[in-house]
């Protein structure tokens, strides 16, 4: 399996006018599948477009795609990708996404219609001929998801989703500011050779082996 960090997610906000998060996306290729982790929202909907481009790869390629959680700057711009199969965690089909407010939950259900194939997932599976582990981390969602992937071009990943969004919170967890949920995942999964945050660039660690 190969991956590659199609661009990194951050957030565009201006007082009282706009507040538009956006999430990075990573693209994998696993034998003829073309998979995609988070394919992020609509301000980022240009450099996908140009990414794309650059790989040689169109929206109607993609076979699979996973998220780690259902919030819009995560799972938006999956309404491109019409001839994928869907991977999101089994609690998704209660959640109440009216809470979000009438006009966003209007479009939660709108971009959820758009997935004609759903797997629903538990946190446990290992997949993609065990190169992919899911793991059920539902601090920040309670349908949220990691990811552990094994991979033959950046070594051992962890897509963190947003239970670690960004290097700060993840220097907090390692340098005991903070304890907890997270930081009993992160011993839980090991050593990784790089960390994908939603919210920030990744991270390459130096792993003893």
């Amino acid at each position: 399996m190969k991956m590659e960090i199609l661009l990194t997610g951050g957030n565009v906000f201006v007082p009282e006018r706009l507040n538009a998060h956006f999430s990075t996306v990573v693209y994998l290729e696993h034998d003829s599948r073309k998979i995609l982790i988070d394919p992020g929202n609509l301000p980022s909907i240009d450099e996908l477009e140009k990414r794309f481009s650059e790989i040689g790869v169109s929206p109607e390629d993609i076979t699979d795609v996973f998220f780690t959680h259902l919030h819009l700057d995560h799972i938006f711009n999956s309404i491109f990708f019409e001839n994928a199969t869907f991977y999101v965690h089994e609690s998704y089909a209660t959640k109440n996404y009216r809470s979000f407010g009438p006009l966003l939950g209007r479009l939660y259900s709108q971009v959820i219609a758009s997935w004609r194939r759903i797997v629903p997932l538990k946190g446990s599976e290992v997949l993609m001929d065990g190169k992919m582990k899911v793991f059920h981390t539902p601090w920040h969602a309670r349908e949220h998801l990691s990811f552990l992937v094994h991979t033959e071009n950046m070594g051992r990943v962890l897509v963190t989703g947003d239970v670690i969004p960004n290097r700060l919170k993840y220097y907090d967890i390692i340098k005991g500011y903070e304890e907890g949920h997270t930081k009993k995942f992160l011993s839980e999964v090991g050593d990784v050779d790089l960390l994908v945050f939603p919210h920030d660039a990744p991270l390459k660690l130096e792993v003893k082996r």
